[in-house]
């Protein structure tokens, strides 16, 4: 009996923790959602490999003698069956508040305002430091016909595709 409110005990408070991850941002979101998952593999290996077969439906009683086996391998089956009903239905809630969370932060605004960098006060300060016979020696190999052109946007959206 006890081993039956732990389900749902387990599910309720995982649910919990997971709904107070809708005010964070969407990196914490992502991170408490694979916790949770990660929560979930680890119960279900647990009960696959460890309750199932030595709590739940033992071979043998306490003092070393032997259940029928169809009667132990009955209720591993629906045990098993049980555990992978239970599964399904977290890797949907999985999936689903996967989704949400994905709709959510590619439809979210930036918080952080990113300024362009200043322009330089005295205009040509800059390029006397640059070594212009090094550039030559650099790309005196260089087919120009082969080369690509680097286009930096000069919007402030950054890149966008050429119909």
């Amino acid at each position: 009996m006890k081993r039956k409110i732990i389900f749902p005990l387990i599910l309720l408070i995982s649910i919990c923790k997971f709904s107070s991850a809708q005010s964070t941002n969407c990196g914490d979101a992502v991170t408490q959602l694979q916790g949770y998952a990660a929560q979930i593999n680890n119960f279900y290996s647990d009960e696959y490999w460890r309750v199932i077969p030595n709590v739940r439906c033992p071979a043998f009683d306490q003092w070393g003698r032997p259940f029928n086996p169809m009667m132990v391998q009955q209720c591993r089956l629906q045990t098993l069956g049980y555990l992978n009903n239970w599964y399904a239905t977290q890797c949907n809630y999985v999936n689903n508040w996967y989704a949400q969370i994905v709709r959510a932060c590619s439809t979210q605004q930036p918080q952080t305002i990113y300024n362009p960098a200043p322009t330089p006060v005295s205009g040509g300060g800059e390029n006397r430091q640059i070594n212009t016979n090094q550039i030559e020696t650099l790309t005196a190999g260089v087919d120009q016909e082969k080369t690509v052109k680097i286009v930096i946007p000069t919007n402030a959206d950054g890149f966008r595709p050429r119909n």
